[in-house]
């Protein structure tokens, strides 16, 4: 789920973890984002925790839902009785209102789904990607945070590294090393 999210709408891998059941509007088919998941190390554990602070305060937003989101978030939810049910006194009920959860009700690191991520990457033959260049797409054409010109330079700057890239990309695939 939390691929999903971030891929089909641009979210961070904390504000993706953070998706909550509560914050979903089936009808308008929004979701509010307002928690996020950190992990952190205490004694030498890892913990991991929801926080309602997010990274500015423009990240606190509702968007909306595209349609494959919403059919994964539909089985999700019969996927996560099945396993109440299935596991019961040792289904963790802590985090019911969270989408991305275990299969015994714990909330995932941030860590975890990033190896995964990279796992399912390589299993499926794909190229490595970062978790986080999910969002790039998203967010290049939808940020308003820096006026019209260093836009028109941040875009030919992308355009340019974009550029190299596939030329990059055409040269290793035929294992030339030569840019």
């Amino acid at each position: 789920p939390a691929i999903l999210l971030a891929g089909a709408m641009g979210l961070r891998r904390s504000e993706a973890l953070g998706v909550r059941w509560s914050r979903i509007d089936w009808e308008k088919r929004t979701v509010l984002l307002d928690t996020k998941i950190v992990e952190y190390r205490e004694n030498g554990k890892k913990k991991v925790e929801p926080v309602e602070e997010m990274k500015n305060k423009s990240s606190r937003r509702t968007l909306p839902l595209p349609d494959p989101v919403v059919e994964m978030l539909q089985v999700q939810k019969e996927h996560r009785e099945v396993y109440r049910k299935m596991f019961q006194g040792s289904y963790n009920t802590q985090y019911l209102d969270y989408v991305c959860v275990n299969q015994l009700g714990e909330l995932l690191r941030p860590s975890y789904v990033t190896d995964h991520f990279r796992e399912l990457l390589e299993k499926y033959g794909l190229r490595h990607i970062r978790f986080h260049d999910l969002r790039h797409p998203y967010v290049k054409h939808t940020t308003k945070k820096y006026n019209s010109e260093k836009q028109k330079t941040q875009a030919t700057k992308m355009d340019l590294i974009a550029w190299v890239f596939r030329f990059y990309t055409f040269n290793y695939s035929k294992r030339s090393w030569i840019l």
